[in-house]
């Protein structure tokens, strides 16, 4: 990736394009700021700038079912980048020199592009 994609930093899920992968990068857009999207049909790459974060709440409250992790992410998970934990409230990517964080501990308020659309204001 180049730093012209803002991905240089982006840590994040590569999932199997699955009716629950798209409802995990939907959680993801909404936990989380400058979400990068590259959708290359048969699985989604999702990239955030040094932390990514999904709650199983907010995971749950998209599928409208319970959710169970460990578990269910790791069926559509292909890869990731960055350093992955793992709990049953959730789940992080991080560079390596970021600090460990919560699932539970995403940031309100979010902006999101698809690669190749162009970026939000608030993106530059």
């Amino acid at each position: 990736m180049s730093t012209s994609d803002g991905a240089a930093d982006g840590v994040g899920p590569v999932l199997q394009a699955t009716p629950f992968a798209h409802a995990v990068v939907s959680v993801i857009e909404e936990e989380n700021e400058r979400v990068l999207i590259h959708d290359e049909d048969a699985y989604l790459r999702v990239l955030v700038p040094r932390v990514c974060r999904l709650s199983r709440a907010g995971l749950e409250a998209a599928m409208g079912a319970a959710v169970r992790f460990p578990g269910e992410l790791e069926l559509v998970l292909s890869s990731f980048t960055g350093v992955m934990e793992l709990s049953e409230d959730g789940a992080v990517w991080r560079l390596a020199g970021e600090p460990s964080v919560s699932p539970a501990a995403a940031p309100t308020g979010h902006s999101a592009s698809r690669a190749g659309e162009p970026a939000l204001a608030g993106d530059r």
